[in-house]
């Protein structure tokens, strides 16, 4: 059994467990005048939002189309306790959206997968992973081509070591599900052995949630104790074939998974049919299914959040500069919380935008200096999809609020009067 492997699923499994406990995390940076030249009222400011109507549920991702207008996806949002549509004929089918500069829809085509994400190429060709799919799309919104998991292959002489460590991920899990349904029943116990006179009123209103929570995790814990090694293969290839992301250049189209084998994220170089899929990018760490690949010029920007940093590379894999660190104390060049930078984008001057799943939004020249806090969006806290997009002409930065299913327009304000000191 491969120890690293066990370490590194472990604090995997730790993050995932816990994820609806949203880390605390620093408000707006404000930085030494003499370190950095941070504005001290952020250039953007938030002047409105953009959703969709209630019949087609929520936003959940978009991106800038460059010629003034977006691109979204919609549908069902059912991640990190965000907005849930409920719908009396079912839940609403997921949709590409293009819109045009305020909002307003002007046409939308149905996706026959569950959407991930999306990138916009420059001639405006749209392509969308969700579960195992990526799918391109023009302008109009007809489908140009589709593929199943081009990126993923198993030859038949790895099945034996892939199912060995599918059995191994399955037994470190059921420990952790077994720690966390411990805690749970001795929570229980603790209110179900006081006489209900005696029970506070936090204590009444626990209880039932607290005996489904109980019912839930016996239930959950059984069924993965009794998955035989097929059914764990089986589930490990379906994981192993899932599209997190998706970047465009002019030839290529870059596609992010996890690893086939151990811990992480990689980045996978086709060509803009989705074909000769090469691995160009190994053992990205990224926190809740969050791993950022956006094409910045000529080159590759890695949101690695686990890290707390941004990578640049070239359109082989390989590093040309990073820039960030873990800073609990605000300032602005670092990155505070359990996992940030979320999301990167390219400014409309050729600069990088990066946002934290705070809020905040900061931009980087892309040698990596930091130039400053440009705006911050209001948003609940914890780690979450935070992507950002910035307009052609650089006067509105968008940031998707996932908890909501919305997306946040901040607007640039006009500069401040210079006032000249009197003689």
């Amino acid at each position: 059994m491969n120890t690293q492997f066990l370490f590194h699923l472990a604090v995997a499994l730790s993050r995932v467990w816990f994820v609806d406990a949203a880390q605390p995390q620093q408000p707006l940076p404000r930085a030494a005048a003499q370190d950095h030249a941070v504005v001290e009222v952020p250039q953007f400011k938030e002047t409105r939002r953009i959703a969709v109507a209630a019949e087609h549920g929520a936003i959940l991702g978009f991106v800038p189309d460059g010629t003034g207008g977006l691109v979204v996806l919609s549908g069902q949002n059912l991640r990190y306790g965000s907005y849930r549509g409920q719908q009396a004929g079912g839940p609403p089918p997921d949709r590409l959206v293009w819109m045009n500069a305020t909002g307003t829809e002007q046409r939308a085509v149905v996706l026959p997968e569950n959407p991930r994400g999306l990138n916009c190429a420059d001639d405006g060709t749209v392509y969308v992973v969700g579960n195992a799919t990526v799918a391109w799309y023009d302008a109009t919104g007809k489908l140009l081509g589709q593929r199943e998991a081009p990126h993923f292959s198993l030859p038949e002489e790895e099945h034996e070591a892939f199912t060995e460590e599918a059995v191994d991920r399955r037994d470190l899990s059921v420990t952790h599900q077994e720690k966390s349904l411990k805690s749970l029943e001795e929570t229980l116990e603790a209110i179900e052995s006081k006489p209900e006179e005696d029970r506070t009123p936090v204590e009444k209103a626990r209880l039932n949630s607290l005996q489904q929570q109980v019912k839930y995790q016996r239930e959950a814990l059984e069924r993965r104790r009794s998955m035989t090694p097929q059914q764990l293969f089986d589930e490990a290839v379906s994981n192993a074939k899932q599209l997190y992301r998706v970047a465009v250049s002019k030839q290529h189209v870059f596609l992010v998974g996890r690893e086939t084998f151990g811990y992480g994220y990689a980045v996978w170089r086709c060509d803009r049919e989705c074909q000769q899929p090469e691995k160009i990018i190994s053992g990205l760490s990224g926190c809740c299914g969050q791993m950022d690949v956006q094409v910045i010029s000529n080159q590759l920007a890695v949101a690695e959040n686990s890290r707390h940093r941004v990578i640049l590379m070239n359109f082989d894999g390989e590093k040309t500069s990073t820039f960030g660190q873990r800073d609990r104390s605000g300032t602005a060049a670092g990155f505070s919380g359990c996992c940030n930078p979320m999301n990167t984008c390219q400014t409309s001057d050729g600069g990088l935008l990066t946002s934290e799943s705070n809020g905040c939004v900061k931009k980087f020249a892309v040698d990596g200096t930091f130039q400053e806090v440009v705006g911050n969006a209001d948003v609940r806290q914890g780690c979450k999809n935070s992507s950002v997009g910035m307009s052609a002409d650089g006067s509105r930065i968008y940031y998707l609020d996932i908890s909501k299913g919305q997306i946040i327009v901040l607007e640039k304000q006009p500069a401040a009067p210079v006032q000249e000191d009197e003689p």
